[in-house]
């Protein structure tokens, strides 16, 4: 059996702002949203999942105590179909509350990509790979 990751789970500090920044920000699908008293759950393609739990839940879990930290250790990705859908995907997620990081976006030999931090810290980069 090949490992394969599933379900991705971000903590948050506040929910409905994160839902809201990853519906209007990000686009992800409205439908097939499970929604959770201390969670939500966006069901992507290729049987991924995504869900958003309250920090606070997440600490229970992780058996941590509950700190203001945010995470910036892994990088989520996100794969665009043109240079101008990054673009406009970065135009999104800054007006929805995220925060682009300098120099961004940039162009290289292999491609096109832009790195943002969500409302909660959590960085991800919209990228086109040149064909």
């Amino acid at each position: 059996m090949k490992p394969k990751i599933n379900i991705i789970t971000l903590a948050v500090d506040d929910l409905a702002k994160s839902i809201a920044f990853y519906k209007d920000g990000l686009g992800l699908p409205t439908k097939g949203i499970v929604d959770g008293e201390d969670h939500i759950l966006f069901e992507m393609q290729g049987n991924l999942s995504l869900v958003l739990i309250l920090r606070t839940e997440f600490n229970k879990v992780a058996n941590q105590p509950n700190t203001s930290n945010k995470s910036s250790e892994f990088i989520l990705s996100y794969t665009a179909d043109s240079k101008e859908e990054v673009d406009s995907i970065l135009k999104k997620t800054t007006a929805a509350g995220g925060t682009l990081l300098s120099n961004q976006p940039k162009d290289y030999d292999w491609g096109y990509s832009g790195h943002f931090k969500d409302p909660d810290g959590h960085i991800w980069e919209i990228v086109y790979f040149y064909e």
